[in-house]
């Protein structure tokens, strides 16, 4: 195909950097973009030369496209992959990619019986820092994982409740899960606490704002895992230090280091990090998506791992993801 042709499903912030990515990209084109907010949906798409719809099922019967982007809440995950997957739509599908592990087995059953490209917004594994601590960590042992993700609470009405986000472990440190995942290897078990400390007077508020989670990876190594919402008057932190042979390697987006001067391999500059968006309109254009770092069903396993966190705090015991 000569340009592939783009619509989206959701026309809010994080939505809006990809269509600025995608816009830019000379082997794909905008065609149509859907929002329940009429107005938001037609701003965008006057931007961009698309049409604007308020209805995704009118718009995926309507238009013709080779490659979808569903970037909405977790909650509004609800038919849009599995009606364009049914056409031979290609998806793009933000993180966390459903609410419940029902509904993101339904969507996969659907992406397999189609055959079509996936790709979910995981955009830091293609970061060039997870090539350096993966070959890094080839071949070592992973000991020990201690991840911690603390920040505030944002502003969006639906995040604080628990029946349309997930809470923050699946919403946000949905990113620190699917790190740990794709360095030190698949959950074997979660045990869970949560709590609400400090935002008791935040309106319609059902979230917990501090959780620990303890776990053992099916490698045999353990971890712990801290997240917070509650830090409304600044601060917080984002870090994953893993205990591998002896030493302890520090992963951020931008660097890998291990103990200082006894690995030189770690210290040479990295370059940027391709655009995910660049890498899947690729793969739709010519039909190869083997560059893509975290298909459908990647993506479903973090949303796994960290709903079953959710429900080892809920029963106060510890629970095993789904999937094996």
């Amino acid at each position: 195909m000569s340009q592939v042709k783009v619509a989206f499903v959701g026309a809010g912030g994080n939505a809006s950097g990809h269509m600025e990515r995608v816009g830019k990209n000379a082997d794909a084109r905008i065609v149509a973009i859907c929002d329940v907010d009429a107005a938001r949906a037609k701003a965008a798409a006057d931007k961009f030369g698309a049409k604007a719809y308020a209805d995704q099922t009118q718009m995926i019967d309507a238009e013709k496209m080779d490659a979808l982007y569903v970037s909405v809440p977790p909650f509004a995950h609800t038919t849009a992959e599995i009606q364009a997957a049914a056409k031979g739509v290609h998806l793009f599908v933000e993180k966390p990619v459903a609410l419940t592990m029902d509904k993101g087995l339904e969507v996969w059953k659907a992406i397999q019986k189609a055959g079509v490209i996936s790709c979910v917004g995981y955009q830091v594994r293609y970061c060039p820092s997870v090539d350096v601590a993966k070959k890094f960590l080839a071949g070592k042992t992973i000991a020990m994982v201690s991840c911690a993700r603390w920040g505030g609470l944002p502003p969006t009405p639906w995040w604080k409740v628990m029946g349309q986000s997930g809470g923050q472990i699946v919403e946000q440190t949905t990113h620190q899960v699917d790190m740990i995942r794709c360095l030190c290897g698949e959950f074997a078990q979660v045990n869970a606490h949560y709590a609400l400390r400090m935002l008791g007077d935040v309106e319609g508020l059902d979230v917990p704002d501090v959780m620990a989670v303890s776990f053992k990876l099916r490698n045999g190594g353990v971890g712990c895992l801290t997240s917070s919402c509650g830090l409304v008057k600044g601060g917080g932190k984002g870090e994953l230090d893993i205990i591998a042979d002896k030493t302890v390697v520090k992963w951020t987006a931008k660097a890998v280091t291990a103990a200082p001067g006894q690995f030189p391999e770690l210290a040479a500059p990295l370059p940027d990090p391709p655009s995910i968006d660049d890498v899947f309109i690729q793969a739709v254009k010519t039909q190869d998506p083997s560059k893509i770092r975290s298909d459908y069903l990647d993506g479903l396993k973090s949303l796994d791992v960290t709903l079953a966190m959710n429900e080892s705090a809920r029963i106060g015991q510890p629970v095993a993801p789904v999937l094996r």
